[in-house]
């Protein structure tokens, strides 16, 4: 278990393929201070602002020392070839210990090595280290939410997501919302759920891609205005929404937990979004099955947007697997009955009507009309 050591001479080296973690030195303050003025450092973790040279030399002559010497962070420089072809300091991991064989991870790294798998490789290095040599139990992972890289790193090195703790995170004063994980030295060191990769898919007209965070104003306007309102303003996945980052928020949090896919009806030329349509329920009672959901841009409507994007996101719904499609059986959808438009969209592309709720769709502040339940089974699915 974790003690008190003598730096750097107790700092073991680390290393997997092009990835090395070692004791932070002086040669690594250049590389730290470009890291820590980088925008996203500065978004998503505590660097003081502004960031001088002197801080960097403090970090690696006080800082990561101290903890090693105290016992209470155990900290590495990661070191990886930049993309000029020279190895240099590359970022910075550690094990802060709370104790009762309890550590918790944290990770940056410099913005030249980012989206290169360098942070996988350095968080596996110390959690084996911190599991078998330290003897952990539990190392615990907690991100700003919002921090969509960090959050990967941890579900690609095997982390449950627990949950969210509101106000856990200070940053320069502020207080922020945390995403919370966990790993134990037991568990493997691979993805304990799915993180769904959701396509492009393109047609002239239209282009479905991931939401962007630019999508946001737009998507608030999609959602909230009146016609939207008052035929979805009492879901509560709407009513307890506050904006389109919001929005925005949940809805991919629902791609990383492997339940939906959400996509951004986009010009293919502008890229301006113009809606917004999803796959969900996936794994319910019949995971051969989704369930569909859509809105469209007020100045966008009437222009036949949601027939074709509903027409492209059916045709990979039900394409084959092994041809990079969905796979599935059966989609359906339900829609207030009076809802002329969705209706039509959704006929136009083959969906059937099958049943009608009384009473059972919410509408406006208080009322309640009946459910149009509409499906479209795959001709060509094969179990």
């Amino acid at each position: 278990m974790a003690g008190t050591f003598v730096f750097p001479d107790d700092v073991p080296t680390l290393t997997d393929a092009d990835v090395t973690l070692r004791a932070h030195a002086l040669s690594d303050v250049d590389a730290a201070v470009e890291q820590c003025t980088d925008p996203l450092s500065i978004e998503w973790t505590t660097v003081p602002v502004p960031f001088a040279r002197e801080d960097a030399v403090h970090f690696v002559t006080e800082i990561m020392p101290g903890g090693w010497r105290s016992g209470r962070e155990l900290g590495f420089a990661v070191e990886a070839t930049h993309p000029s072809g020279e190895r240099r300091f590359s970022g910075s991991v550690s094990l802060r210990v709370h104790g009762d064989g309890v550590a918790e991870i944290a990770y940056g790294l410099h913005p030249a090595v980012r989206g290169r798998g360098v942070a996988l490789s350095a968080v596996k290095l110390l959690l084996d280290w911190g599991f078998e040599v330290q003897g952990f139990d539990v190392v615990l992972w907690f991100a700003q939410v919002g921090n969509w890289a960090s959050r990967r790193v941890a579900w690609a090195s095997g982390f449950a997501f627990d949950g969210t703790v509101a106000k856990l995170l200070l940053q320069r004063g502020v207080r922020h919302d945390a995403w919370g994980g966990s790993l134990r030295a037991e568990d493997t060191r691979e993805p304990k759920s799915t993180w769904n990769e959701v396509p492009v898919l393109e047609s002239p007209r239209l282009r479905l891609r991931p939401h962007r965070e630019s999508d946001a104003t737009r998507f608030g306007e999609t959602v909230f205005d009146p016609r939207s309102r008052h035929f979805n303003g009492r879901m509560k996945a709407i009513r307890d929404i506050a904006d389109g980052s919001a929005l925005i928020l949940r809805n991919v949090d629902g791609v990383a937990r492997g339940d939906r896919y959400n996509w951004t009806i986009a010009h293919p030329e502008s890229d301006l979004m113009i809606g917004h349509i999803q796959l969900f329920d996936l794994d319910g009672l019949d995971d051969t099955a989704a369930k569909l959901g859509y809105s469209v841009h007020p100045d966008s409507r009437g222009r036949g947007v949601l027939t074709e994007a509903l027409r492209m996101v059916v045709e990979w719904s039900f394409r084959p697997v092994e041809d990079g499609g969905l796979g599935k059986r059966r989609l359906s959808l339900t829609t207030a009955a009076s809802n002329k438009a969705s209706r039509h969209a959704v006929e136009q592309v083959g969906f059937v009507h099958v049943a009608t709720e009384p009473l059972a769709f919410t509408t406006g502040e208080e009322g309640f009309e009946d459910t149009a339940t509409y499906h479209r089974l795959n001709p060509n699915w094969a179990p």
